[in-house]
């Protein structure tokens, strides 16, 4: 094939300005001054970010990268990006992701003291169950759950008008043993999803005394019980309610029995998972918004059915009940 004169002039200008542009590169990162080992882990983060969180596809990645990068300029070690991943991280803009540097040191929120939930007063023909954060190991997720179903058990019979189930204050922690817990209150089947960046959904289900993120059983107990008459059911929530707790508002939000009070919740309404790099440090980054079962998406803040503030929740929950 023979090229015309025109045709070798736009392929001299196009491998000029090429070659321009990957001078300009090289001379950029060389301007960065930033070590081999600083530039490898900076990559390993960035990686991480790009591949797996919830909100990759609003992010514009070259310049993000390339503002990382600036922030990373003269990094010679590892933990000299370190104030970069940080940014990194808070830049996606979830308000759940967060960087723990493997020199941060032993103390971890675990060791601070938990605060004390107290319960509320209610009527005797109102049922009230507070549905505290849930931290701990196996032993400790099992005594949690028997802990709720004691006190369900304790309350439930033919005069019950309708049940408080208090989520004000639970940050979170784990959610299957709370879903668990309050198990007699669902119905069998699908209670909410994770959903992903992609859309992918992945399923959380009731059945039997089982939780399941699509067919993985993550929490359960032999202890089942069954509600003696169907009833309302007030949810209660502030801006306190937080990750987990939310997942448990959002899972409200697909019973028509059910009605939520308060104000609006935290706003980590996602799914997260914690990843270790490789100097051994850790971010738990959110990979996915929740989603109640009818398929609704939120990501942020949950909203009640009814807004009041916090002292009167109680009461206008009562109030909806005796109606």
């Amino acid at each position: 094939m023979r090229l015309s004169i025109l045709d070798i002039k736009i392929s001299s200008v196009l491998f000029v300005s090429i070659m321009i542009l990957l001078l300009c590169c090289n001379s950029n990162k060389k301007s960065l001054n930033i070590a081999p080992k600083a530039e490898a882990y900076l990559i390993e983060v960035m990686s991480l970010l790009r591949e797996k969180s919830v909100n990759r596809n609003k992010i514009d990645w070259d310049k993000f990268n390339a503002e990382v990068h600036r922030l990373a300029s003269h990094s010679q070690t590892i933990e000299n990006t370190y104030p970069a991943v940080r940014f990194a991280v808070k830049e996606l803009k979830d308000n759940h992701s967060y960087f723990v540097a493997v020199n941060e040191g032993t103390t971890s929120d675990r060791d601070k003291p938990l605060p004390i939930l107290k319960d509320e007063i209610t009527p005797p023909d109102i049922a009230y169950i507070r549905l505290p954060f849930c931290i701990g190991n196996n032993e400790q997720t099992d005594e949690y759950i028997l802990t709720i179903i004691d006190r369900i058990s304790l309350q439930n019979n033919n005069t019950i008008k309708g049940w408080i189930i208090d989520l004000r204050d639970n940050f979170g922690g784990n959610m299957w043993p709370m879903m668990v817990a309050i198990g007699c209150f669902l119905d069998h089947g699908i209670q909410g999803y994770f959903v992903g960046a992609d859309n992918k959904a992945f399923e959380w289900r009731y059945e039997q005394g089982k939780a399941y993120l699509d067919t993985i059983i993550l929490a359960e107990t032999k202890q089942l019980i069954s509600l003696c008459r169907k009833t309302k059911v007030a949810v209660l929530i502030n801006n306190q309610t937080a990750s987990s707790g939310e997942a448990m508002a959002v899972l409200f939000k697909g019973y028509t029995d059910a009605k939520i009070f308060g104000v609006p919740t935290f706003g980590v309404s996602t799914g997260c998972e914690s990843y270790t790099l490789s100097d051994g440090s850790r971010i738990n980054l959110a990979t996915s918004v929740f989603a109640d079962r009818n398929k609704r998406k939120y990501g942020g803040a949950v909203y009640p059915d009814i807004t009041c503030s916090e002292n009167e929740t109680l009461a206008n929950a009562i109030v909806w009940i005796y109606k």
